[in-house]
């Protein structure tokens, strides 16, 4: 489970959670460059006790934005050599 949903860390368990809301600045995903600049805010959730990190999209419209600008990414699969 993740700090967004459950609210508690999954690496050390604690509860002690921030939400660092999301901004139109350097740690934004820029999603367009047509006459002027647009980006995707990204909110981080952040443990107080031991600073593991979760970053997140929250936006549906800026989602749909940046799966339509980027590659979706498919995992390579391993290939074993005998």
């Amino acid at each position: 489970m993740t700090l967004k949903a459950t609210g508690v860390c999954p690496k050390c368990g604690s509860d002690s959670i921030a939400r660092v809301p999301g901004h139109q600045d350097e740690t934004s995903i820029i999603v367009d460059w047509g006459g002027y600049f647009t980006s995707a805010p990204v909110a981080r959730y952040v443990c107080c006790a031991c600073g593991y990190v979760e970053s997140y999209v929250e936006s549906p419209e800026d989602l749909e934005r940046i799966r339509r600008k980027f590659k979706l990414y498919t995992p390579q699969k391993e290939t074993k050599t005998p």
